[in-house]
């Protein structure tokens, strides 16, 4: 685990050559476990001088970290992803400890992150290479299309998945060209030491990459500092309040921000399948995915068969014969604040006439911060609970009349991340999911969709905007920039002065051969 140590505070003070960090002051984030309590080690609060620091190096190295090209930098990224493997035990630990993740669920986690990392070993020469363009009215002159880094990337990143969607934007922006001033939650300050010394470990030159721990405080002077690029994800209050911040300097940014995703259920769906994957998509990571599965919408005529498949899927995967919880498959409530939204949100419906089928409880007697698995009947779509997203091991099982009336439910959100339909007629669950107003629709799936590196990744509505992942992710670390040079030299340009008649006569004539809507209007163009 890490531990508390003091970093110099700027790269003249710096005689390792060692990533750059944030001066112990007396401020500092202690890390401590959601399971048991435990202090796990603490980490130093940025302070201002020690930003304008990190941005200034970032602002420097960036020049010749664009300038070495991407194969180059793909040697990097290379060493990265082995490092990370090499990492991956200690990676694994630190994720279970610090954010009450199981251990099949933190390895899934390091499984997806080298698979991002691979991902971008295979594709970032070709989709960053150079795009040449023909430029009909312009022959005599070469048009390519290329790539350029932002700049200074800031990176800020949440506590849910904090290894893959910390690593996942840091190799984007680091293999376009960019430098990367990271931030990661002050709930994951260990997982962010541990990327940290990974890309250390692969030699990844240290003005390029920063790390600042701090809290919203830290982010707002961040923002301030004017990075080229920003990179978000997490809630939607915090994200709009980076937006607005972003747009009075003008600065891009991408936002990955929460989802109150519904599961729906027709009436033709394979029940137990359906419940399965459900409750799996639910309660992964104790519900704390922006994707998991927060909403079902099932129609009326299989509800109550769809809840009871539900219940027993919990019955027999996280609780063992006498109702107890299976503490190898229920992870832990990262956060404490968070316990409190489930907990208030969950005893508000109850009160507003919703009916517990399981759980409904928080489990105070194990000690740490962890709330039983819980299906929610007879909600509806007024409440709370399916108005603003949960982040807890809570489903919320809301009836519609048919098709139509699911689909409506679904579009009635202020989110738009991910949907899922079930159905045994594949067409039909096409058909639904062309029309939820969503960023990505799994048919009789749910929520794997999050992990996979090979498609873009992102919502709609309060679920944010900009893309992560596959090609699109990558490309949106950059800027295009269009570079024309001439083929042959023209003895008179047909743009430039002088007017002469000759010139206005060709401009008329090329109006008529391109883009006459009839034969007789383009052979005008030989009459003239």
């Amino acid at each position: 685990m890490a531990v508390s140590r003091e970093y110099p505070p700027t790269a003249a003070e710096r005689e390792d050559g060692g990533h750059s960090r944030v001066h112990l002051d007396s401020r500092v984030i202690v890390a401590r476990s959601p399971r048991t309590g435990d202090v796990l080690g603490q980490v130093p609060v940025a302070t201002p001088l020690h930003i304008q620091t990190a941005f200034a190096e970032a602002r420097l190295g960036q020049i010749a970290w664009e300038r070495i090209g991407v194969r180059r930098r793909l040697i990097f990224i290379r060493a990265l992803r082995d490092a990370l493997y090499r990492q991956r035990e200690r990676i694994i630990s630190i994720l279970m400890a610090e954010q009450g993740k199981v251990l099949a669920e933190a390895q899934f986690e390091h499984l997806a992150v080298m698979e991002m990392v691979d991902h971008y070993l295979r594709i970032g020469e070709r989709v960053l290479a150079p795009v040449p363009v023909t430029v009909r009215l312009q022959p005599h002159r070469r048009f390519v299309i290329e790539r350029r880094a932002y700049g200074v990337v800031l990176v800020i990143s949440p506590w849910n998945y904090p290894l893959f969607l910390s690593v996942g934007p840091i190799v984007g922006a680091l293999l376009a060209g960019n430098s990367v001033v990271y931030k990661p939650s002050e709930y994951a300050t260990q997982v962010g030491e541990v990327i940290a010394a990974a890309i250390a470990e692969a030699g990844i030159p240290p003005e390029v990459f920063h790390i600042l721990h701090g809290d919203g405080a830290v982010g707002k002077a961040l923002i301030e500092a004017h990075p080229d690029k920003i990179a978000f994800t997490g809630s939607v209050p915090t994200g709009k309040k980076i937006a607005r911040a972003a747009a009075e300097r003008l600065i891009p940014v991408t936002l990955e921000l929460g989802g109150k995703d519904a599961a729906l259920v027709l009436e033709d769906a394979d029940i137990p399948h359906a419940a399965r994957g459900i409750i799996w998509a639910g309660m992964f990571n104790a519900g704390q995915t922006c994707a998991s599965v927060e909403r079902v919408i099932v129609v009326r005529q299989v509800a109550d068969r769809l809840l009871e498949e539900m219940k027993r899927a919990i019955q027999e995967h996280l609780l063992d014969p006498a109702g107890r919880p299976v503490l190898s498959t229920l992870a832990a409530v990262t956060t404490p604040f968070q316990i409190e939204i489930v907990e208030a949100q969950v005893n508000e419906a109850v009160t507003g006439g919703a009916r517990v089928i399981i759980g409904g409880r928080r489990l105070r007697e194990l000690g740490g911060q962890f709330y039983a698995p819980t299906i929610l009947a007879d909600v509806t779509p007024e409440m709370r609970i399916c108005r603003e997203e949960t982040f807890g091991p809570v489903v919320a099982v809301l009836q519609a009349e048919d098709e139509q009336d699911a689909i409506r439910l679904n579009n009635d959100s202020a989110f738009g991340l991910t949907a899922s339909v079930w159905t045994q007629d594949r067409e039909r669950g096409l058909r639904v999911a062309r029309q939820l107003r969503v960023g990505h629709v799994s048919v009789n799936s749910h929520l794997v969709i999050s992990g996979i590196s090979e498609v873009p990744w992102g919502g709609v509505k309060e679920s944010g905007y900009g893309r992560m992942h596959g090609e699109e992710g990558l490309l949106q670390m950059t800027c295009s920039q269009t570079v024309d040079v001439e083929r042959v030299r023209l003895p008179v340009e047909p743009f430039w002065y002088p007017y002469h008649p000759a010139k206005l006569g060709l401009a008329r004539r090329l109006v008529d051969a391109l883009y006459g809507p009839t034969l007789r209007d383009r052979l005008r163009a030989f009459w003239r």
